[in-house]
């Protein structure tokens, strides 16, 4: 039962990690399933080299 719901919790991470990647333009995909895979080691490397998010236009 732990199992499941530590896959649970990393999943949800995932899709949150993919969702911000894709707005950032970086690979969401990539990032997402390295996530849910290993994420001691890829959710740290993520906040780290992370891109700025792109600045609405004001035009």
């Amino acid at each position: 039962m732990e199992y499941i719901a530590g896959f649970i919790i990393a999943a949800a991470i995932g899709a949150c990690v993919t969702r911000d990647a894709n707005s950032r333009g970086m690979n969401g995909r990539f990032w997402g399933i390295s996530t849910i895979l290993v994420m001691i080691v890829a959710l740290p490397i993520y906040l780290i080299v992370r891109k700025p998010r792109p600045e609405a236009s004001s035009h």
